[in-house]
């Protein structure tokens, strides 16, 4: 995997890889025995508190919050159940409209309450109720699926260099000690895919009691949205399909894939206009030194804040020309 490729992946990606390791020990520690319990006959929603971000998120201070519980596999009648977390926000109009919106983030695995602002912002509960719910794993669920040990892995590869052998290395020991430590602590990694994703939105629309809904599905969620269309058809009024990730392909090579396009794309810009091409006449040249220079030397926030300073004393942050 390209160096590049491997700094990419966070803790929740990293998840996506977990099962692709052989079998490890399982035995249920007494935390996950507070999380999980016996599947009840049917998936409900449990009223809770709203989540409490870092950074306060206004609309969670008037939404609807709970856990929906489900089993962890369906495959698996009378195991273990987890709970995902829901936010309902209001509509902002007076009368709304009767089907809510429910929205499937990206990722796989991203903080869903993250996009509520920019939901909001974007005007998706301005007649209708906007619904949304953390994909199994997630931050606020029970289970979290978080991986601390690729967070360690992050902080300790900057400055390992491009394609390190040393920094791929720390990395597998990374995703392979986190997918331990989740196996021996009874969760199975087997049932965190996009068939359960997607069943356990059908389970939300039910246990909330709505008889239609409406469906949008960002990057991952378009995948996901398409996966849920096709199992689940029922109770749907409309579908939007945004960022598209086709179900046939694989996402995290594809995303490194897009991102070198999107560079290369950036340099075929630049050198075409005149402006741009005076101030930088050997943009990828001088972005792979950079490149070499913060591999070599890397920068911490306050290393950054002295150097941004710098730059400006010396005067080289001054502003382009013909701009």
């Amino acid at each position: 995997m390209p160096m590049h490729c491997i700094h990419a992946v966070t803790a929740a990606t990293a998840l996506a890889c977990l099962a692709a390791f052989g079998p490890t020990p399982s035995s249920a520690s007494s935390a996950t025995a507070q999380v999980a319990g016996p599947s009840p006959t049917a998936p409900r929603f449990v009223p809770g508190a709203c989540p409490k971000p870092p950074e306060p998120i206004e609309a969670l201070s008037k939404a609807r919050c709970g856990f929906l519980e489900v089993p962890e596999n369906r495959s698996r009648p009378g195991g273990r159940t987890i709970k995902l977390a829901v936010a309902v926000i209001p509509a902002a109009a007076e009368k709304p409209a009767a089907e809510p919106v429910v929205f499937m983030a990206g990722g796989p695995g991203a903080d869903t309450s993250d996009d509520i602002p920019f939901l909001v912002d974007s005007g998706l509960n301005k007649d209708r109720e906007l619904i949304i719910m953390a994909q199994r794993g997630n931050l606020y669920d029970q289970p979290n699926l978080a991986c601390p040990e690729v967070d360690r892995f992050n902080a300790q590869a900057v400055g390992l260099g491009y394609d390190a052998q040393q920094a791929e290395q720390l990395m597998l020991k990374a995703v392979k000690d986190c997918r331990r430590r989740l196996t021996a602590d009874g969760v199975d990694l087997s049932a965190y895919n996009s068939t359960e994703n997607a069943a356990d939105f059908a389970d939300l629309r039910k246990a909330l009691d709505i008889p239609r809904w409406n469906v949008y599905g960002y990057s991952y969620g378009s995948n996901l949205a398409l996966t849920y269309l096709r199992l689940h058809p029922e109770g749907i009024r409309a579908a939007a399909i945004d960022s598209i990730a086709p179900p046939q392909v694989v996402t995290l090579p594809w995303t490194c894939g897009s991102t070198a396009e999107g560079i290369h794309n950036i340099f075929e810009a630049c050198a075409a206009q005149p402006a741009c091409k005076d101030r930088y006449p050997d943009l990828p040249r001088m972005l792979t030194e950079q490149v070499r220079k913060l591999e070599a030397h890397p920068l911490t926030p306050p290393d950054a804040e002295r150097h941004a300073a710098e730059r400006r004393k010396a005067g080289q942050d001054r502003p382009r020309r013909g701009a």
